[in-house]
Formats: structure tokens, sequence, C-alpha cells
């Protein structure tokens, strides 16, 4: 299974095909080989080092609203662990 979130680029060199992108605070590489046309400060999906998907801010947007939400409920989840080992 893959997952991928949108990532906000911020960085292209068009001489050798490559965009960095932003992933809150994480920078990534990534070829432009099937989204010539991106350009800095849109939305990208990655994968395996290439921008796959070009997405609408609102579309970005909204899906890292959702990442954001499942981050939470998994450092819930992670503290609720620690609390049941610790009462062990």
């Amino acid at each position: 299974m893959c997952i991928a979130a949108p990532a906000k680029v911020v960085e292209i060199n068009r001489e050798e095909n490559w965009l960095f992108a932003d992933f809150g605070g994480a920078r990534q590489q990534a070829k432009l080989d099937l989204l010539p046309e991106v350009e800095v400060g849109d939305y990208v999906l990655i994968h395996a080092g290439f921008a796959i998907e070009k997405l609408s801010e609102e579309a970005a947007k909204e899906s890292l609203e959702a990442w954001e939400e499942l981050l939470e409920v998994l450092e819930e989840e992670d503290r609720e662990m620690e609390r049941a080992r610790s009462n062990q």
C-alpha cells in the first residue's frame, strides 16, 4: 500500500528536471518527468522520487487537514498505549 501526502513545491531546477517540495518542514527532491508544467507554489503528490500528480490548493488543504486529524489520532493511541504499559 502506498500513501502520499501533498507537498508544496518550493524550488524547481528545469535544467536538471527536478523540484524540491516541502512536507510541513521536511524537504524532498523529486523528478519532474511526469509533471513538466508544475510551478513553484503548486501542490504535488510524490511517489518513488517522482512528482506524480498536481493538486488544486483546495484539494491539498483538505488532504493536509485529514493528515493532521490522522496524526492526532495516532498520537493519542500512542499515549494510551504508553499509559497502559506504565500501569502493568
